[in-house]
C-alpha cells in the first residue's frame, strides 16, 4: 500500500471507530450534521516558534521534513507561535506594553518563508497564537497584562492579527487559515501556572473573538478563522 493511501485509510478507520458500533443518533449528528465543518486535514504542529525564548533554539523545520510530510500523505501543519519571538525587546528584562507592537520584520519574514515553504509542498498552514499578548495557557513567561481583563492587551491582540492577515493576504484559503489563540481560559494570575483557572466569560470571549475576526477580515475576507473552545478547549 502506498504511503498516501495508508494515511487516508488510517484516517477513515479513526472516523469509523468514532461513529461506533451502535451508530447512535449522537454519533451521527457529531460526524454528519455539524455546522461549519472543518476540512479533512491530516497533520501536526511545527514547533519552530513555539517557545517565547529565541535563545532556547528549538525545532527547525527543513525542506526534507516538509517533503517527508507530503510524501506520507499529510496535507496540514499548524504553526503555534509565541509572540515574543517576532517582536523586538530586551530579553534580559520583562516585556512591557510598549514592546508588544514593536514587530521584528526580519523574523516575520522568516515566518512567512516557513509558511510559503510548507505551501510549496501542498501543506495547508494553520497560523496560531500559542502565546498571545496577555495570555498563554502555559505560564513561565512574564506577561505585561491580561488579555481577558485589560483593554490594552485586547487592542494589541487585534493588531497582531491584523498584521498577520495583511502579511498573508496574497495566500489563498487553501494555503492558510488562522487559529486565534490556543486553549483560552481565564487564569487568576496570568504568570502563575498553578493559579486557579476557569472559562472566560462567554460574552467577553465572543467579543474578543469577533473583533479579532473583524481585524482579519479587513485583509482576508474568505479565509477560515478558528476560535478554540473556551475553558482550555473543553467548552463549545
Amino acid at each position: 500500500m502506498k504511503r498516501r493511501n495508508f494515511i487516508r485509510s488510517v484516517g477513515m478507520g479513526v472516523i469509523a471507530t468514532g461513529v461506533g458500533v451502535t451508530r447512535s443518533a449522537t454519533a451521527e449528528n457529531l460526524f454528519y450534521s455539524t455546522k461549519n465543518k472543518l476540512p479533512r486535514w491530516r497533520g501536526f504542529n511545527l514547533l519552530d516558534y513555539f517557545s517565547p525564548y529565541r535563545e532556547a533554539g528549538g525545532s527547525v523545520t527543513t525542506d526534507e521534513d516538509l517533503k517527508w510530510m507530503a510524501d506520507w500523505g499529510f496535507n496540514f501543519v499548524r504553526l503555534p507561535m509565541a509572540y515574543p519571538r517576532y517582536i523586538i525587546f530586551d530579553s534580559s528584562k520583562d516585556i512591557t506594553p510598549d514592546d508588544v507592537l514593536n514587530f521584528d520584520e526580519k523574523e516575520i519574514d522568516n515566518i512567512q518563508l516557513l509558511v510559503e515553504r510548507a505551501n510549496d509542498y501542498g501543506l495547508h498552514v494553520s497560523l496560531n497564537l500559542h502565546r498571545a499578548p496577555g495570555f498563554c495557557v502555559n505560564a513561565g513567561f512574564n506577561e505585561p497584562y491580561n488579555l481577558w481583563k485589560d483593554k490594552e492587551a485586547q487592542e494589541a491582540f487585534y493588531e497582531h492579527w491584523s498584521m498577520w492577515a495583511k502579511r498573508f493576504k496574497h495566500l489563498s484559503p487553501r494555503e492558510i487559515s488562522f487559529d486565534l489563540v490556543n486553549e483560552p481560559c481565564l487564569r487568576e494570575d496570568m504568570n502563575d501556572q498553578h493559579s486557579q483557572r476557569g472559562p472566560v466569560p462567554g460574552k467577553l470571549y465572543r467579543e474578543v473573538a469577533q473583533k479579532s475576526l473583524n481585524a482579519i477580515r479587513q485583509h482576508n475576507p474568505q479565509h477560515l478563522v478558528i476560535a478554540d473552545g473556551n475553558n482550555v478547549g473543553n467548552d463549545p
